[in-house]
């Protein structure tokens, strides 16, 4: 990329929050001190004013909490600073230490009567916490008594080590293959698997897309039942908290963290299988008009322009990003500029900085943002993404004090992908190449099939290997690829004609080992900020009403109340047919 690799103007400034590790460190024991304090109020609680004060103590520990965690978010921009990996593994061993010596908390409020707790909190200086309690009540049957709950908190760590196996065998551990390719020896990563998915022959590199594929995959193959072995102790582990916690099963457990009912995942389920056309259609495009006599699943990603390149610069992007989301109005303008503000991004790629990209805050300070920009039109996609994320943040700590500031993941992804959703309508808008124009409406195809048809896909996968579990019946590495295999045919892979592929893309999906029922979260959210922007164009302005409410009631209600109600299924009609009508654009475009 053409900026400089160490300039300050697309780096991280966290100065504002501490100048040096010595005042970090000073701030680590006030943590500790004031959960010390908590600690010494254990058997006390039923007193009104031993309440309040713990109240008070919990309100400064989180604001402590969050600038020393946002603090060691450095650690992502270098993974080798030998400093950085110090403080961090202090730091998680002290909140680690802290989860211990405060889990007395739950059980000892909820012995209380719940209308006099509620009562004390609206009478404290804390009143902003009454949900809290309120949903805490509401889940009392979840609880354990103070001694089962501290000896949870004992075995955790323990307990989710299948986890951190799953990430040593998958990252650490990993193997690269090196495949001749051009005259060079080159690592089949991720960059070069996507580079021949999407810019191979259609016709003459068929073959070198399975191999490729192979290679790419080959470390999750010759894994297999290592990897199913780590799965299933998963999901075992998730099975049994929820037997533990009085929970139906692990998909109730995991959805109540959202207050979601099991009905709407459900629902997206079927509403998913019952509209699966806009998909097949897209599929079938892309064959069609590369006329490809045998289409095989590794042919799906091949772009329908090869001669397009367009490349955007970091000034280049934030200023379309700007442009584009004016249409929201001037405070969202005024939040917008901080979030782009110097020092609050990093941008620049480097080998040793962590994949991906993400927003993030801390109590009193500006959200941030790391990104690796590579030029491409995904990293202005992402932009416009991470700024929705951080201005979210921004209008919810306007209008909420902590906790109602915090809002959760079902919320995020709807303002973020609002964001996108601007972003795409003003890049079509500003170009009158029909090459871009292609460009633009496959990627945004290709980005919204993968958000909605593919995220529902997983979920029916972990919904159904969950069941598995649950009705204690036997999990392989075949049980688990004809499984896969079977519901990825419902989602357009019965079009292709590989039917013998073996299929080990579950064990590459982390999210199934590390966070349980979240895929779901990413279609769910698309369906909602569609509707939000369907909505939005139609002179409604329940998108910032949205990102006002932070995280103040649960989330569905939240929702409910800007016209998102995901029980109803003209909810989904929005973005289904918005699926639909650009593929049809995309035909008649390729017809000219």
């Amino acid at each position: 990329m053409s900026e400089k690799l160490n300039s300050k103007e697309y780096s991280w400034d966290f100065s504002r929050l501490y100048s040096n590790i010595s005042e970090w460190e000073k701030d680590l024991q006030l943590y500790v001190d004031a959960n010390k304090k908590i600690k010494n109020l254990e058997g006390k609680l039923s007193n009104q004013h031993d309440f309040q004060t713990y109240l008070n103590l919990d309100f400064e520990a989180n604001q402590f909490f969050s600038r020393l965690n946002l603090f060691m978010r450095q650690l992502d921009v270098d993974q080798t600073q030998i400093t950085f990996q110090k403080y961090d593994a202090i730091f998680r061993n002290t909140v680690h230490k802290v989860e211990r010596d405060l889990s007395f908390l739950e059980p000892e409020i909820l012995a209380l009567d719940s209308e006099q707790v509620l009562e004390w909190v609206k009478a404290s200086k804390q009143s902003q916490y009454f949900n809290n309690f309120k949903i805490l009540f509401a889940n009392k049957k979840h609880y354990l008594s103070a001694d089962s709950e501290k000896l949870l908190s004992i075995v955790a760590k323990s307990r989710q080590n299948s986890q951190e196996i799953y990430q040593t065998l998958a990252y650490a551990d990993k193997t690269q293959a090196t495949f001749k390719f051009q005259g060079k020896n080159i690592v089949v990563d991720n960059t070069f698997y996507k580079k021949i998915c999407e810019d191979s022959d259609p016709h003459k590199d068929q073959k070198l897309r399975r191999e490729v594929y192979n290679l790419f995959f080959n470390g999750y193959f010759k894994n297999k039942f290592s990897f199913t072995k780590i799965y299933e102790g998963i999901l075992a582990e998730h099975y049994e908290t929820a037997l533990i916690r009085n929970f139906q099963s692990a998909l109730e457990m995991k959805l109540n963290d959202d207050l979601v009912p099991t009905e709407v995942y459900e629902k997206l389920l079927e509403i998913g299988k019952q509209n699966i056309q806009p998909l097949k259609d897209y599929y079938l495009l892309i064959k069609n008009y590369h006329g490809l006599k045998t289409f095989n699943s590794t042919d799906r990603e091949l772009k329908l322009v090869r001669d397009f390149s367009k490349k955007y610069s970091i000034p280049e992007g934030k200023k379309i990003v700007r442009e584009a989301l004016q249409v929201l109005g001037e405070e969202y303008q005024t939040y917008l500029d901080i979030a782009l503000k110097v020092g609050n991004i990093d941008y620049i790629e480097n080998p040793n900085k962590v994949s991906g990209a993400y927003s993030t805050g801390a109590q009193n300070h500006d959200p941030v943002i790391l990104m690796n920009w590579d030029d491409k039109l995904s990293s202005v996609s992402t932009l416009a993404h991470e700024v929705g994320h951080s201005v979210h943040t921004l209008f919810a700590d306007k209008n909420n004090k902590f906790p109602l500031n915090d809002y959760p993941i079902i919320l995020a992804e709807v303002s973020s992908t609002f964001s996108e959703h601007i972003l795409f309508d003003y890049l079509l808008k500003h170009t009158n190449s029909d090459s871009e124009k292609i460009y633009l409406l496959q990627q945004r195809v290709f980005d919204m099939i993968s958000t909605f048809y593919r995220q529902i896909q997983f979920a029916e996968f972990e919904y159904q290997v969950h069941k598995l579990v649950q009705e204690q019946l036997p999990l392989t590495a075949d049980i688990l690829m004809e499984l896969y295999k079977n519901i990825e045919n419902q989602y357009g892979y019965d079009l292709f004609d590989d039917k013998k592929r073996e299929v080990y893309h579950w064990a590459y999906v982390s999210h199934f080992f590390e966070s349980p029922f979240y895929v779901y979260k990413y279609a769910l959210d698309l369906v909602a900020s569609f509707k939000l922007y369907n909505d939005f164009k139609n002179g409604k302005q329940t998108i910032i009403q949205l990102v006002k409410a932070g995280g103040s009631q649960p989330p569905l209600e939240i929702l409910k109340q800007c016209g998102v109600d995901f029980t109803d299924p003209k909810t989904y009609a929005p973005l289904i047919e918005e699926i639909k009508n650009l593929v049809q654009e995309l035909k008649q475009l390729l017809l000219r």
